[in-house]
């Protein structure tokens, strides 16, 4: 089991990650459309629930 302690600090980095993406695709999105901007958008939501998918317990029991 692992288990995550949340602080205030953390939840700031984590929203200051969460807007540097979003402030990254909206460039992206301006600069080369928005087919890139979704597309690469969705292959960060991806690779977040694949993360998340490995560091979850399993239900096979």
């Amino acid at each position: 089991m692992i288990l995550f302690h949340l602080t205030g600090r953390s939840l700031l980095g984590l929203l200051a990650a969460t807007l540097a993406v979003l402030l990254v695709l909206a460039g992206l999105w301006f600069l080369a459309g928005p087919a890139w901007s979704i597309g690469i958008g969705l292959m960060l939501v991806l690779l977040l629930r694949g993360v998340l998918a490995l560091f979850s317990p399993s239900d096979s029991d």
